[in-house]
């Protein structure tokens, strides 16, 4: 059942006003919320008088509705089923009063329809936040008006929209920058295998070997944030975890569903798009800046073992390439896992160095280290059973599982949640409301990654955690459709965490994939998630773009990819051939540059994609592209400062900028800013050698382009824009009035062959 449309389109869905809610407006702080009892609407405005939040004029803006809802999968693979019944189309208001200790507060009932019994109550209170002085604190109760419980379990409050208005941000969206017309989900789980790409998704959607939704669909993500920013200069968020809905689909109307009783939620001002995110993130927490080390040059994400990784050091060292880490992922060993006809390549998830891959890892590390080259390795949310591993050490799953450190499999049971990430690869989850388990994880990185010397490591996982208490059961006795949203940030908390015992806030880097509202405050590093090896909007390198611009609308605003993408089928699976062609990898290169990190990822079928180390062409191109991102460390570095004291992301929607362009509302990955100086425009499509820009009317700047030094001026117009390999489309923004900042952004280009080398 489609609750919105029937909303709108029942006859009885409309306000009721009752005696004692007379037509009043008062002043909270720097808000003033008013309740036009003949219009029939609640509005709330700042000082000056600009409308933040209203009602739609003679509809109810609360609603309830019975029905639970199906979320249903398995591992990170959830499929959401919605189930509303006997919604509240009727909604009266009693009264609009302010308390003696300021709080604004709307009191009333709701009913089915007009000439049906009240069956609710409703409290909706309006308060100002300590510290917060432009935050409007908003908290919907929905209370039964009888003794019996109610099975009205939903809160919902509806809130007017226009035509024009375009919703930006709901943490990492991959398919869509603007949200109207959509109705986002907000669920933290798998990303999914195409998302929409086809033939991929389907047959993954439909695959008995792969699991039920293991393609996904526009909307599934890792790190999804109720929160969202518009064109109009409005914000609001949710401080909820459940599961929430934010329904965009009608033109005149905002609706936000939550599966609670209680919504908590903030109205936020500000001057502009980007003031409202240094608002929404001083609620969520803002990044910490990367260390100076990793912009120095690119961290090779590489298997295979000591040798292997010194040869490529090798080959690395005669193009001259600036090298700041290796990634090394299977330092805690790797394994095979069958999938039909494939054989991916994946890690044993027991938190200590492989002797068979890295007998000497210790020395190892500080060997690189003494040569100005970091080691990062890879932690997860998980622990493997190693017993059939050969020359393990530790088997840290038996130890959690005495210990009673994992999540259990479900309300009163003491048997441990198995997990499965794909076939025959089975592991317990460690149940971080568990006080002992959280000290004893700890302490296990600190002795097992940070003593040898590493600098930090990919955090992986973190929405595997299941969504229903009758699957999944944790120490702290809190249920699991409450939890599992905070699960990613709570695991980016006890990371955040290790590094401040440790100190070792200006050296450690460590990067996630899964997200929630308040994990910007604990990270120093995002990922994009697991991309196809693909071209494709949905799950390819254009929506590895997309992703890192919406993401930064919600605090997440320091994020690069994987250069090259991750999930690869060599014709494993009839119909589909999808592996890392030489040209995706080296037009990631390129795009990867102008990000926050510059990373490689083999993939997880490395013998058949195209690796950076592949030939003399990839490392050269190679090596020019870690030139590029190295020449602009300093100007990163100042971006830094930004995300830290704003919230501001260094990758930036041009919508920031430009928010009354139509068109450039509706850019998703065609082109973005890094900061505010430069423009890049990403080649992401195969065979192409241009770039098409679209340059708005702008009176205070140029564009000039950094490979030919052409000037083109703003005219709301495209231009094609030769990019030949080597060369993406980057412009510097040039101020009409003072050109000395092109000489500070510029020092990487002067003019000199793309494929060169040299910089």
């Amino acid at each position: 059942m489609s609750f919105f449309v029937d909303w709108f389109s029942a006859p009885q869905a409309y306000l009721g006003v009752g005696r004692d809610a007379a037509t009043k407006e008062y002043t909270l702080g720097q808000f003033k919320i008013a309740f036009d009892a003949h219009d029939q609407y609640l509005r709330v405005k700042n000082a000056d008088e600009r409308i933040l939040w209203q009602s739609v004029r003679g509809h109810a803006f609360v609603q309830s509705s019975i029905g639970e809802d199906d979320i249903t999968g398995e591992d990170g693979a959830l499929q959401i089923h919605e189930h509303d019944m006997h919604t509240t189309y009727y909604q009266l208001v009693s009264s609009f009063t302010q308390r003696v200790s300021g709080e604004v507060v709307v009191e009333g009932k709701l009913a089915e329809r007009a000439d049906r019994p009240f069956i609710l109550g409703y409290t909706l209170t309006l308060s100002t936040i300590e510290g917060c002085e432009r935050h409007l604190g908003v908290k919907l109760e929905i209370r039964s008006l009888s003794s019996r419980p109610t099975e009205y379990r939903r809160a919902i409050l509806i809130g007017a929209s226009r035509a024009g208005e375009e919703f930006y941000g709901f943490g990492e969206q991959y398919s869509f920058s603007t949200l109207k017309g959509r109705r986002v989900p907000i669920l933290v789980r798998e990303q999914g295998v195409g998302r929409g790409d086809q033939p991929i998704t389907t047959l993954l959607n439909t695959s008995r070997v792969f699991g039920t939704f293991a393609g996904g669909d526009y909307y599934t993500t890792y790190a999804p944030i109720p929160h969202y920013v518009t064109t109009d200069n409005k914000s609001f968020m949710l401080e909820n975890t459940e599961y929430s809905v934010f329904d965009l689909r009608r033109e005149d109307a905002a609706l936000v569903r939550v599966n609670s009783r209680v919504l908590i939620g903030r109205i936020l001002d500000g001057k502009n798009m980007l003031d409202l995110v240094s608002e929404f993130t001083l609620y969520s927490g803002r990044m910490r800046p990367l260390p100076e080390w990793i912009g120095q040059g690119a961290v090779a994400g590489m298997q295979g073992g000591e040798q292997q990784v010194k040869r490529i050091l090798d080959r690395l060292n005669t193009f001259n390439t600036p090298l700041a880490a290796f990634w090394l992922q299977d330092w805690c060993g790797k394994r095979v896992q069958k999938v039909g006809n494939c054989e991916f390549k994946r890690l044993w998830w027991n938190w200590e160095s492989d002797p068979v891959l890295y007998p000497h890892w210790n020395d190892f590390v500080l060997e690189l280290k003494a040569q100005d080259i970091r080691v990062l390795s890879y932690v997860n949310t998980f622990l493997a059973d190693v017993a059939s591993k050969e020359q393990h050490q530790v088997n840290l799953w038996r130890e959690a599982r005495e210990k009673g450190y994992l999540v259990k499999a479900g309300q009163g049971s003491t048997v441990p949640l198995i997990i499965s990430s794909g076939p025959n690869l089975q592991a317990g989850l460690l149940d971080l409301t568990n006080p002992e388990a959280r000290s004893w994880f700890k302490e296990l990185v600190k002795r097992q990654v940070y003593a040898t010397g590493v600098a930090g490591y990919m955090a992986d996982f973190g929405e595997y955690t299941p969504y229903a208490s009758t699957k999944a059961s944790f120490a702290s006795g809190i249920p699991a459709e409450i939890y599992h949203n905070a699960y990613p940030q709570e695991w980016a908390k006890l990371h955040h965490e290790i590094v401040h015992e440790l100190r070792l806030e200006k050296e450690a880097v460590v990067f996630h994939r899964s997200a929630f509202t308040k994990s910007p405050g604990y990270m120093n590093l995002m990922w994009a998630g697991d991309q196809n090896v693909t071209w494709d909007e949905n799950d390819g390198i254009k929506s590895a773009v997309t992703g890192m611009l919406s993401g930064g609308f919600s605090g997440l605003a320091i994020t690069h990819s994987d250069i090259g993408g991750y999930t690869t089928f060599a014709n494993n699976i009839p119909g589909v051939n999808m592996v890392r062609s030489k040209e995706l990898l080296m037009r990631w290169m390129e795009l990867a540059a102008f990000t926050a990190v510059f990373r490689t990822h083999e993939g997880i079928m490395p013998e058949a994609n195209a690796q950076f180390y592949t030939d003399d062409e990839t490392l050269q191109h190679f090596a020019h592209c870690a030139k590029l991102f190295a020449a602009l460390a300093p100007y990163r570095q100042s971006l830094m400062t930004e995300v830290a004291e704003k919230g501001w992301p260094l990758m930036r929607h041009p919508v920031f900028y430009y928010p009354e362009h139509e068109t450039i509302q509706k850019l998703t990955y065609q082109q973005f800013f890094l900061g505010a100086h430069l423009l890049v425009v990403p080649v992401v499509n195969a065979g192409h050698n241009y770039v098409k820009v679209y340059l708005p009317y702008d009176s205070t700047k140029t564009w000039r382009h950094i490979w030919s030094g052409k000037d083109y001026e703003g005219s709301g117009t495209w231009h094609a824009v030769d990019a030949p390999m080597g060369k993406p489309g980057v412009f510097v923004a040039v101020p009409r009035k003072d050109n000395g900042l092109l000489d500070k952004l510029m020092v990487f280009a002067e003019q000199r062959d793309a494929r060169s080398g040299q910089v």
